[in-house]
């Protein structure tokens, strides 16, 4: 059974909870959690989030001036994961 998340990455921890607090508030579930270690990162702590929702994350966080890092898509395949990379954010 294949299934598959996505995470993203931040510059700062306090990005990484106003964007849990921001997500919460609208209702996206969100779970933070540590960066997995393919990704690497200037801070320490991940979101996943569900894909889908993947456009309306990265334009939210544009708009609440939540800087992001990076957005990775994680396959799951028999307790690998297989990463691809989404999104980079340039400031």
């Amino acid at each position: 059974m294949e299934s598959y998340y996505c995470i993203v990455t931040f510059h700062t921890t306090n990005h990484a909870l106003t964007f849990e607090k921001l997500m919460k508030e609208n209702e996206v579930d969100v779970k933070l959690m540590p960066v997995p270690r393919q990704v690497s990162s200037s801070c320490g702590t991940a979101a996943q989030f569900p894909c889908e929702l993947r456009d309306e994350i990265v334009k939210t966080c544009l708009e609440q001036h939540i800087e992001i890092d990076e957005i990775h898509k994680i396959e799951v395949k028999h307790r690998s994961g297989i990463l691809s990379k989404l999104f980079k954010q340039t400031s």
